[in-house]
């Protein structure tokens, strides 16, 4: 470890010093390179983003402290000779040597490939900013202008320029604020007797209030406030240019008179309704004067058709919020586009109003462009993992909407993958094993229960039902498997940053098909067995009989002298009897998301979901038959019944310019109680892999401070943090600084379980891991490749005293290889 560090410590220097003198070539004679703005506000300096972006001219991007995409720029040759003739002429050493070993054409393929490379530099890197003092004039009356609006109508900006050596300069902004002005009386001045009753009625809402800071971002968003207020109470022609805010300041008060006009385009504001509502199920403008064919008058909505009406009116109307009789309302006119467009039946949604004439009364027309009833997709993937070192995988969709004149999608596929994988029993190929399913889904835009629940759940939270049926066949992965799922899954939307839901059923059987082959394939556990077998019986065993030889030889005779050999068996076969055993999981499951992010683009958000989960209750109940432990079971399968909760909290903060800090925080519990003694392995926790402990591959640690060797380790209790701060080194190449730590443990308190295995408390916090690293990710827009290295920081499992950094080094690093971020 200390002769990496020592190595990376020189290689850094290098870089740095050589960086260091070269950052000021491109920088001309009499010029100076901006290194740094400095903002002081009133003798104090400050780091504040909000202030720093009104500053149009600012220093190169800094990656890590030092501004590595000037360096790259830097690298490049600005001047190096495009026409090969003059190249060949300045360079004559350079054009004799590749002639003379080469030829005239490979001569001109390396000055070629000099040139592209110099030019490569030159595009991704960053230019050095040198100053100019026209930007630092603009950017000071930026400030002027930001403090005047925020209330600091006496401010005053002054520039400092401090030049050093080697062409460098800082500039100081120094902004003295003066007091500001605070808000004292509001008064309106509102013409319309309409607008003034809607206005005061809701005057409270204000956001405008006496004694608070003047600030002109309050202005505009009463302005938006005022005419959201009116859009929505019927004024279909209001806009927000009619509001004007007249303010009247002296002695640091200052007095606003709202001034909202009584027409537009001589036209009076007026509560206008809506009388009719048109909706076309099939509008097409290739088609758009052709005769209506069919119609349709339901609850006062007139549903209109080129061809046939292929929708229910009744269940298309659960989209629609946009009601006949009654006043204009813009939130109804979002609504209605925002659900039809998720019921993913429609290409577009287009909604137009018409005044009618002598009338005050609105015509509103819904203009729906169906997709394709019919769609047929197949797409293939390369994947990788801990697990599968290679993967190639297919899947064939099917897509039929609208099956049942209601917005339904009915969806059937088929995917299949060959694996190259670590687990498998053969090893001699390269892909040596393969896995195939199919699953058919129904999607339904309302829920579909036998009773009502418009007044819990009404139609604006997007009320779905989900049914899933599927099954698959593994070979070779871990042991062959066979799984049957059905999912019946509500879900709704109480807001625009919460989503619910609950899966009523969440039903999976899992029934294992090559038991024979467990200790081929979990060598280390046959390993260990083996090893007792030969040291204290002195007998020989395959992988055929390793169960008999436990059974036979490993009692309470054996625990009496060998303890720990005891437990190492038993619970080898604990887990053995975990892994290979039939088991049907008919869970409920509820789940709380919170989310606020604005799109996908957003990096500045909060996430919070919480899920509990329940299995086997009422299967327990209703079945009559056990087995020979005594465990009930379902079509002779035994029925998990087991609670398990978890909770997950991540934070992204935009510190500056595509720089991002992330966070992520993961606690869950799994109990077995009731008809069962454990966790099915496929809902244990584990830990590791390149989404988790990147320091450790997938499996690999735990429970606790145990380190047992085995190739799956899971457990019924996981905690894991993240931090990780993301960075843009050069173009689409980002890098990323991350250090996460957790483990799982077992809390089931099984006789067989290790000791350093349990949670314990609080006591048991020293066994949580510590791996950091680096990643570097490469962004395609559309898609982001990563490699993350991991470094063992903490390791709980070693000697007291080695713990810490004692495998921190390129031997035992852990390359995780993934798509998109790892949280």
């Amino acid at each position: 470890m200390k002769n990496n560090f020592i190595i990376l410590i020189i290689l850094v220097s290098i870089t740095f010093s050589f960086s260091s003198c070269n950052a000021v070539k491109y920088v001309p004679e009499n010029e100076h390179l901006l290194i740094k703005n400095n903002i002081i506000v009133n003798d104090k300096k400050t780091f504040d983003n909000e202030i720093s972006d009104y500053i149009i001219q600012r220093p190169n991007q800094l990656v890590l402290g030092a501004p590595f995409p000037l360096y790259f720029y830097n690298i490049g040759n600005k001047n190096f000779e495009t026409n090969f003739e003059t190249w060949k002429k300045n360079h004559p050493g350079w054009y004799k040597f590749t002639k003379g070993v080469f030829s005239e054409k490979q001569a001109r393929g390396v000055r070629d490939f000099k040139f592209k490379m110099h030019q490569w530099w030159l595009k991704n890197g960053e230019a050095p900013v040198i100053l100019n003092p026209k930007k630092t004039k603009e950017s000071v009356e930026n400030l002027k202008l930001h403090y005047f609006q925020e209330g600091f109508f006496n401010a005053k900006v002054t520039t400092k320029n401090t030049f050093i050596k080697n062409k460098k300069t800082i500039v100081q902004y120094i902004i003295e604020t003066g007091k500001p002005y605070v808000l004292d009386s509001l008064s309106s001045s509102i013409e319309s007797t309409v607008l003034d009753s809607i206005y005061k009625t809701h005057s409270s809402e204000t956001l405008i209030k006496k004694g608070e800071q003047f600030k002109f971002s309050t202005f505009i968003d009463e302005q938006n406030r005022i005419s959201k207020l009116f859009r929505n109470s019927g004024i279909y022609r209001f806009n927000k240019n009619a509001i004007l805010m007249d303010v009247d300041s002296s002695n640091y008060k200052a007095n606003i008179n709202l001034i909202i006009n009584d027409s537009i385009a001589d036209v009076p504001f007026k509560i206008q309704k809506i009388k009719t509502v048109n909706i076309y199920t099939d509008y097409s403008f290739n088609n758009k004067d052709k005769v209506l064919k069919d119609s349709v008058n339901y609850n006062g909505y007139h549903f209109l058709a080129q061809a046939k009406l292929n929708y229910n009116p009744k269940i298309l109307l659960n989209s629609i919020f946009i009601e006949p009789n009654t006043i204009y309302k813009d939130e109804s006119r979002e609504l209605t586009r925002k659900h039809l467009r998720n019921l993913n039946n429609f290409k577009s949604v287009n909604i137009k109003y018409t005044e009618l004439p002598n009338s005050d009364d609105l015509l509103a027309s819904i203009y729906l462009t169906p997709l394709k009833k019919y769609a047929l997709g197949f797409n293939t993937e390369l994947n990788h993992s801990n697990i599968r070192q290679l993967g190639i995988s297919g899947k064939l969709s099917f897509l039929n909407r609208n099956i049942f004149k209601g917005a339904e999608i009915l969806k059937f596929s088929i995917q299949g993958s060959f694996l190259d994988s670590k687990d498998a029993a053969s090893n001699n190929s390269l892909l040596n094993a393969w896995e195939i399913g199919g699953d058919v889904s129904l999607i339904l835009p309302r829920f579909l229960l036998p009773f009502k629940t418009n007044k819990l759940v009404p139609k604006k939270m997007s009320p779905k039902t989900t049914f899933t049926l599927g099954t698959s066949l593994q070979k070779n992965i871990g042991l062959d498997k066979q799984k049957f799922t059905g999912i019946i899954d509500y879900t709704w939307n109480p807001s625009k940053s919460i989503h619910q839901s609950l899966q009523l059923l969440n039903a999976q059987f899992i029934k294992n098909l090559n038991i024979k082959s467990y200790f081929n394939i979990y060598t280390s556990e046959f390993n260990q067995i083996k090893d007792i077998a030969t040291t204290y019986f002195n007998e020989t065993i395959t992988t055929n009989n390793v169960i008999d030889f436990i059974n036979t030889n490993i009692n309470t005779s054996f625990e009496a002298t060998n303890p720990d050999e005891f437990k190492i068996a038993q619970n080898i076969k604990k887990r053995y009897n975990i892994i290979t055993e039939d088991v049907l999981v008919p869970a409920i499951t509820y789940t709380f998301t919170f989310n606020n992010s604005k799109n996908y683009k957003d990096i500045d958000f909060s996430f919070f979901r919480a899920r509990i989960v329940s299995s086997g209750n009422l299967s327990t109940l209703l079945s009559k038959t056990r087995d020979n432990n005594n465990v009930k079971t379902i079509l002779k399968t035994p029925i998990a019944q087991y609670l398990r909760t978890d909770f997950e909290y991540k934070k992204f903060w935009n510190i500056q310019q595509e720089n991002v800090l992330a966070f992520r925080s993961f606690l869950g519990i799994a109990y077995p109680y009731g008809n069962s003694t454990s966790i099915p392995f496929s809902r244990s926790y584990f830990i590791g892999g390149p989404n988790d402990l990147r320091a450790w591959k997938i499996y690999d640690l735990g429970p606790g401070s145990t380190k047992t060797g085995l190739e799956y380790n899971v457990g019924s209790l996981k905690f894991l943090t993240s931090l990780e701060y993301r960075f843009k080194i050069i173009n689409s190449i980002k890098g990323a600084l991350f250090i996460d730590s957790g483990n799982i443990w077992d809390i089931t308190n099984s006789s067989v379980t290790l000791e350093s295995a349990k949670f314990k408390g609080i006591s048991s916090l020293k066994d949580i891991a510590v791996g950091s690293g680096f990643g570097i990710r490469y962004d395609l827009s559309f898609i982001l490749l990563r490699l993350d290295l991991g470094f063992k920081t903490y390791e709980p499992y070693l000697n007291k005293g080695n713990r810490w950094f004692k495998n921190y080094n390129f031997n035992h690093t852990v390359y995780n290889f993934g798509i998109s971020y790892p949280f």
